[in-house]
Order: C-alpha cells, then sequence, then structure tokens
C-alpha cells in the first residue's frame, strides 16, 4: 500500500508540473515572453541609446565627440571583422566547393578592407587628441538633414571654407547649430567660425562664432616673405606666387595660367612717337584650381605683339566670384580678399587718396608717369571683396 501511494504522489506531481497551472509551463511562459523582448525590443532600446548619445548637445563636441566616432567606425569595423571570420569558418570547411572558396575569400578580403578603412582614421587621430588642428572658416553654411523613422535623429552640419580655400563640414549640435543661425542671420550673413577640429574623423573638438577675425587668426597663416608691407611697392600675392608690377604675362603663363580662348588671340598694336598711348586689354586668365584673374595687358613696345608677349599692369579680383579667398590672395601687409575689413586696411595703408565712395577706399601715388593705385571694395559688412591694382604708364614718356 506504501509503495502504491508513493507511486500515486510521484504521478501527481508529473501531472502538477505539467499541468497548464505547473512549475514547467510557467517557465515556458517566461521564455515565451521574454525571447521576444530579447530579440525585438533590446536591439530597438540599444539603437535608441547609442541614437541619443550620438546626437545629445552635450556629448557633439569634443573628446566626447570622438567617442561617437569611435563607437560608429568602430562598432562597423567589428561588424566587418566579425563576418570575416564567419566567411573564415564557412570557408575551411571540407565540404566548401570552388565557387564557394572564391566568393567566401573576395567576402573575407572585403571585410577586412571594410574594417581598415573604418578604424584606420581613428587611429591616426588619436596624435590630434591632445593638439587638434586649428582653422578659421567664412562663408558658412547652417544645413540639417531629418532623421528616418521614429529612432534616428536629426543630424545639423556647419560648412565652410578656410583661409586656404579649403572647405570644411562638420557636424555640430542643435543648439549651437541655432546659435549659429541666430547670429548669422543677425549680422548679415557676415559671421566666422574658429574651430579646432581631428583632421582624419572631421571630429570638432571646440567652435566659436565671431564677427570679425581675430589675431592670432592672422597670424595663423603669415604672408610670403617676398610680399612687402608697403601698398606702394604695387606688389600682390596669388596662392603661394608674389607678382610685383608690371610684369612680363609670361611670368603668369610660366605658373601654369592660360590665357583665355576668346582673348587667346588678341594682338596689341605698338606705341609710335613720344606720348603715344599704349594698347592695352584686359584679358582673362585661369588655371587648374579652377581659379580667374583678370589682368590688364599692356604693349610697351613700338611693334604689334601677340597678348602672351605682352606686359602686365594692372589686375582685378572680385570675391563674389568665389574663386579666391584667404591665403589664396594677399596684399601687401597680408591683407586677405574675404577676411581683412575697411578698418584693417586704414589701419595698415592710412588715410586714402579718395575715399568718395562708401564702400571704396583709393590708394594713389602721384607721379602720373609713374602711376600706382589701389582701388579697394568692401561689402555691406566691411569685408574686403574687390581689388584692383595698376601700375603701368597708359602712354610713352619722352625720350
Amino acid at each position: 500500500m506504501k509503495a502504491r501511494e508513493k507511486m500515486n504522489n510521484i504521478n501527481e506531481n508529473r501531472t502538477d508540473k505539467r499541468a497548464p497551472g505547473g512549475e514547467k509551463s510557467k517557465a515556458e511562459l517566461k521564455w515565451f515572453i521574454l525571447f521576444p523582448a530579447v530579440i525585438f525590443f533590446l536591439p530597438i532600446t540599444i539603437l535608441a541609446v547609442v541614437g541619443w548619445f550620438t546626437s545629445a548637445d552635450a556629448f557633439a563636441i569634443g573628446i566626447t565627440g570622438f567617442m561617437q566616432a569611435v563607437i560608429v567606425y568602430g562598432g562597423l569595423g567589428l561588424v566587418a571583422v566579425i563576418i570575416a571570420l564567419v566567411l573564415f569558418i564557412l570557408l575551411i570547411q571540407p565540404d566548401t566547393t570552388f565557387l564557394q572558396k572564391v566568393g567566401r575569400t573576395a567576402g573575407i578580403l572585403l571585410c577586412l578592407a571594410a574594417a581598415f578603412f573604418l578604424v584606420r582614421p581613428l587611429v591616426l587621430d588619436i596624435p590630434y587628441l591632445k593638439r587638434p588642428e586649428a582653422a578659421y572658416l567664412e562663408r558658412l553654411e547652417f544645413e540639417y538633414s531629418r532623421g528616418i523613422g521614429d529612432y534616428s535623429s536629426d543630424s545639423y552640419y556647419l560648412r565652410g571654407v578656410d583661409m586656404t580655400g579649403e572647405r570644411h563640414s562638420f557636424e555640430i549640435s542643435e543648439k549651437r547649430f541655432e546659435e549659429g543661425r541666430a547670429l548669422w542671420g543677425g549680422n548679415d550673413f557676415a559671421l566666422f567660425a574658429k574651430v579646432t577640429y581631428l583632421p582624419h574623423t572631421s571630429t570638432l573638438m571646440t567652435l566659436e562664432f565671431m564677427t570679425e577675425l581675430d589675431a592670432a587668426g592672422a597670424e595663423l597663416y603669415p604672408p610670403s616673405p617676398e610680399l612687402s608691407n608697403d601698398w606702394k611697392n604695387v606688389s600682390i600675392q596669388i596662392n603661394d606666387t608674389v607678382y610685383t608690377l608690371p610684369v612680363p604675362l609670361a611670368a603668369f603663363l610660366n605658373d601654369g595660367w592660360v590665357i583665355s580662348e576668346e582673348d587667346a588671340g588678341l594682338s596689341l598694336a605698338g606705341a609710335e612717337g613720344p606720348y603715344a598711348s599704349y594698347e592695352w586689354e584686359w584679358v582673362s586668365l585661369t588655371n587648374d584650381r579652377e581659379q580667374t584673374v583678370s589682368v590688364c595687358a599692356f604693349n610697351p613696345t613700338e611693334s604689334t605683339i601677340p597678348v602672351a608677349e605682352s606686359t602686365v599692369g594692372g589686375v582685378h579680383v572680385i570675391y563674389g566670384n568665389y574663386d579666391f579667398s584667404g591665403t589664396e590672395l594677399r596684399l601687401p601687409g597680408g591683407l586677405m580678399l574675404g577676411w581683412s575689413t575697411r578698418e584693417d586696411v586704414l589701419e595698415l595703408y592710412g588715410q586714402p587718396s579718395d575715399s568718395s565712395e562708401a564702400y571704396v577706399l583709393t590708394y594713389e601715388t602721384n607721379d602720373s608717369f609713374d602711376l600706382a593705385s589701389w582701388r579697394l571694395g568692401f561689402d555691406d559688412s566691411g569685408i574686403l571683396d574687390d581689388v584692383m591694382v595698376h601700375h603701368q604708364s597708359y602712354f610713352d614718356k619722352v625720350q
């Protein structure tokens, strides 16, 4: 009897565990609930946290901005390495066909290459963490792109051109975006940005908006030592070359400038006799950087010559064409097109010969036989945006 009762108790316990309210059923129900939570909700939660981290104002700039890049690029690089390992395991299986080996080998190489190029910028930027690159930006643009879906945040960007003419693009926080746009609009779109950044990941370390260039910015890119500080010297630095007028047009051509097609066939007649006027024409030059400059070509000889043999007595550059910016065009004393202000010119050159026009300063020498002049134009914000320099007599002198 006791043995039978014991067997009945065991059977009852088994029945209780298998019954709808038993322990085993409860465990299965827990796993049924946890499984979709782990599979579906955990990745969504992780993505949401990562999205918040990569878009939060507090983490957008500085070392945490670099950590964002590490998470994004490093995470993608890790995924590429994991895929490469999986493909390698499949590659060494004994039943692998030749075509499968070729495909998997190619996949491994592609994944390793992707991992290399994803991680490489992070490694290269490590030395710059203590001493990041510095730049001053003009022609600022504030742009944003909408996120896709409920779990993707909007992205905000600051773009601009530095003193060397190089374009930069940085992702910034919404707070700094709104701050910059407000200053930009409130100053008639005349706004500069001083940034420090990591060059390989374009991570922004510091950002400062300013309405005028500070002394540190002017010292960051000194002009060529061949460029005079005196405007009467009539020298101008274009890219890395200093030209002192008058100068043979051949000097420009030897530096890679090309005469435009419509001007290439021009000829200039010679000046016959004392006080005869020199023949001259404005000629357009371009280079492989897609820059354009207008030069006033003179023929100071008595014979007719092709324009390529002429003498450059004047140069005209307009900032509005955006062919030149900052260090790409420097005036005596290091003044820069698109950066220097009316006050900078007055401080360096003194009072002009003529300032009757509100947005123009004119400097001229008194020698009519050897006239040297600068005509400097400024935009509504007082930024230098038009340069015309001349140093060449218009007529033959008495012999």
